[in-house]
């Protein structure tokens, strides 16, 4: 957002209000105000000029109104010229001429650059009809150093006698032009002048006499009567001014930021305010205002609004925002749930807070339904779909329905928002999602593709808030929390990969994001449904539903490393070399020190002295296999069973080759009885394999330092299955408790290797010491 124009027409108190905005914004973390919980209702459907009030509770507002200041700035001026005089050309000669520019045209001089001279409000501005309207601007640039904060960071410093001067030169200029809409101009700055040398009674006073009582349509009016709001309130007239900054909020859509922000900052209720409205119309603006601040979910401002102004544009926001709410609070964390996998929602709810939040959909809709009964709101069709939506989050589909067969809509946004809400509704009716129903899919989604165009820009997150955005994040949101977790409850893994890869080509950015197609076929398909999926790619027949899906397969993928990678996890080497030999070499990953004991976990797998040749996974593979072989055959050398070990162990989470069966290692990650339920992390986070083996390999050996290292391995692989405890003194117990310590201690303490490991490994040493104690 633009705060420095924001700043312009603030009060002083307001300024400072804003700096603090500033300093929090800029400070805060990294969630994108616009995309951190699933939503599937735009915001944006009727709310023109109130985008700022469009719900985040992540920044101070939304966006920037439209239009913007600058904009209606623009727009005034050309309303005064005529369309002979282009915007572009408007705006160019305002905001980016010099004062020195503006200064020579304010002469009538033609010593100016071809470029400015063919700029049509400049052709306007020469004329001698046209001079008062060059003066003003030359005039208003001229004040700018006085009135503008050029460091937003810090409260201003007035130059008074600077301010001073200006006053008396524009009142001077004021009384000199005979041109109304430029005597209002010069009006706003003489205002403005006198507010920032904190003449406040001088500036209310002012407002009063120059624009004479009757209100106008002009924005340079509305900026004007800001500032007397303003100078109220420095006056102690919170009311006064809070019900100014109402009128200002209601007729200038650029100026609601500052006028809402002045309104707030006026510490008064609505009902000090009412008083002074006119109308009920007021009224309802009044209320809207307080409405719209309300971050928390409440019905009090739909209510209020309503029973003044029915038909209030605001009462459409006021919905959006608690439908948003209820999208954050309720069915984020129930899409979540459902999903199991991936971020939906920034909190965890207790089972008492969903079931209060689930209270609060159903009173929502209550009064939603009733006020559609009435007949008396603006956006009919609108609030029918959204009673739909209520009734989708409530799991009432057939209500949802019924409330959706209601719209008769033919407005565009309207329309699209109800094909959204009837997809949700659509995809929840089905039980199960067949091929039948895959095609009226594929039509969803091609229609979706319409309207989310490659060319449109999704970089940035202050930016990604247009319809093109909202349509990306909806049917990412739709792809990833609730047609990829169908299809994973039918346990059609294919589809669901296919669903989160179409998933991912959108790009999701900063924002909510389920679990990546690569995340699943990496590490949740086992080879079973890898087999599946990998005989579905080469299949050549697929219906057009599966063909669009396959178009965005990652491509980084290569089925048969991945299958091959899954045999690995089960120490299925021979069916893993099988499926390695099919991968491209490029496509493998290289160890130099698998086959290599570890005496301390982790550490980087690199070349050294002894351990300089590098191997990929099909060789690792194939040298496993070739063990297995040995073993089959008696008498067995030690040093296969040590060698086969020291491999399962290095392709674990603690071992330096664990990249060989995993794409990602988080260092914040341990061993739970958990994990002994599924065959690989068994073994990767449990390493019972590799204890087996290193007590095989020390069984076959009469070298007593070569048993003793295979008894310390084996020690390390069992610690590493050491039953968790929230108790952290019995699990630091169960460590030291360590089942082959004894057998160290008491055989092999007199070997060198004992000595060698005894100075690396706290936890024997810890074991000796409290045995010896005894």
């Amino acid at each position: 957002m633009n705060y420095k124009k924001s700043l312009v027409f603030l009060t002083s108190f307001c300024i400072a209000f804003f700096g603090n905005i500033i300093y929090t914004l800029s400070c805060g973390g990294e969630e994108d105000p616009y995309d951190y919980y699933v939503s599937f209702f735009n915001p944006t459907i009727k709310g023109e000029g109130y985008e700022p009030f469009y719900y985040t509770s992540l920044t101070t507002f939304y966006s920037d109104p439209t239009p913007s200041e600058e904009t209606a700035n623009v727009a005034d001026w050309q309303g005064y010229t005529g369309s002979k005089v282009t915007v572009k050309d408007i705006r160019e000669c305002i905001y980016t001429y010099s004062q020195e520019q503006l200064s020579i045209i304010a002469n009538g001089s033609n010593l100016l650059p071809d470029s400015v001279k063919q700029n049509t409000f400049t052709q306007f501005l020469l004329k001698e009809k046209n001079r008062e309207a060059a003066r003003y601007l030359l005039f208003a640039k001229t004040c700018e150093p006085a009135v503008i904060n050029a460091d937003p960071w810090s409260v201003p410093e007035r130059n008074t006698v600077l301010l001073g001067n200006l006053y008396k030169e524009g009142e001077e200029l004021y009384n000199k032009t005979r041109d109304k809409d430029i005597r209002d101009r010069y009006a706003f700055q003489l205002i403005r002048l006198q507010h920032y040398s904190k003449e406040y009674a001088a500036a209310a006073t002012s407002f009063d006499k120059l624009f004479g009582g009757k209100e106008a349509s002009s924005l340079v009016y509305y900026k004007a009567l800001s500032l007397k709001a303003g100078a109220l309130l420095r006056m102690k007239d919170s009311v006064q001014g809070a019900y100014l900054f109402s009128r200002v909020f209601e007729k200038a859509p650029s100026l609601r930021i500052p006028s809402f922000t002045g309104l707030m900052w006026a510490n008064t209720t609505a009902r000090d305010v009412y008083p002074l409205c006119k109308d009920n119309h007021e009224k309802g603006t009044v209320a809207a205002v307080y409405g719209l601040a309300n971050a928390d979910f409440s019905l009090a401002g739909l209510r209020e609004v309503y029973a003044f102004d029915p038909a209030s544009p605001t009462m459409t926001i006021l919905l959006g925002r608690e439908l948003n709410k209820l999208e954050q609070g309720y069915l984020s964390p129930y899409l979540e749930q459902i999903a199991s996998n991936g971020m939906v929602s920034m909190r965890d709810y207790a089972v008492e807070e969903r079931g209060k939040m689930l209270i609060q959909l159903k009173a929502l809709q209550q009064v939603v339904d009733s006020l559609i009964d009435k007949g008396k709101l603006r956006d009919m069709d609108l609030w029918r779909i959204s009673s739909a939506y209520l009734s989708y989050m409530g799991k009432d589909y057939a209500g949802a329905k019924a409330r959706l067969d209601a719209v008769k809509a033919k407005d565009a946004d309207t329309r699209d928002q109800w094909e959204i809400i009837n997809l949700l509704v659509n995809i929840n009716q089905q039980k199960t999602i067949d091929s039948t129903f895959e095609s009226k899919l594929l039509a969803s989604f091609k229609w979706l593709d319409s309207k989310t165009p490659e060319s449109a820009s999704t970089d940035g997150w202050w930016g990604n808030t247009g319809k093109p955005a909202f349509f990306r994040k909806t049917y990412r949101n739709l792809l990833f929390a609730v047609l990829a977790p169908r299809y994973h409850q039918q346990g059609d893994l294919v589809k669901e990969a296919l669903i989160r890869g179409r998933c991912d080509s959108l790009h999701n950015g900063y924002g909510v994001s389920g679990e990546t197609a690569v995340a699943q076929i990496t590490d949740d398909m086992n080879t079973a449904a890898l087999i599946r999926l990998n005989d579905f790619l080469r299949q050549p027949v697929k219906t057009p539903y599966e063909t669009y899906l396959v178009r965005f397969f990652p491509k980084e993928i290569n089925m048969s490393e991945r299958i091959g990678i899954s045999y690995m996890r089960v120490h299925d080497f021979s069916h893993a070399r099988d499926w390695f030999k099919k991968t491209p070499a490029s496509a493998m990953a290289a160890s130099y020190q698998a086959f290599r004991e570890q005496l301390q976990d982790f550490g980087e797998d690199t070349a050294i002295r002894t351990y300089n040749k590098p191997i990929n996974q099909l060789q690792f593979c194939e040298r496993m296999v070739q063990l297995e072989g040995k073993m089959k055959t008696t008498p067995v050398s030690s040093s296969v069973y040590y060698d086969y070990a020291s491999a399962l162990f290095s392709i674990s989470y603690y071992g330096k080759t664990w990249f060989f069966v995993k794409d990602y290692r988080p260092s914040t990650d341990w061993y739970t009885s958990a994990y002994d339920k599924d065959p690989f992390t068994k073994q990767y986070f449990g390493c019972y394999a590799a204890e087996s083996y290193y007590l095989k390999a020390a069984q076959a050996s009469t070298d007593r330092e070569f048993r003793a290292r295979c008894a310390f391995m084996a020690a390390r692989c069992s610690q590493k299955h050491t039953a968790e405890n929230n108790d952290s003194d019995k699990y630091l117990s169960a460590l030291i408790r360590n089942r082959y310590f004894p057998l160290l201690a008491t055989n092999f303490a007199d070997t060198k290797f004992y000595q060698q490991v005894y100075g690396q490994c706290s936890y024997l040493r810890d074991y000796v010491k409290v045995t010896k104690k005894k």
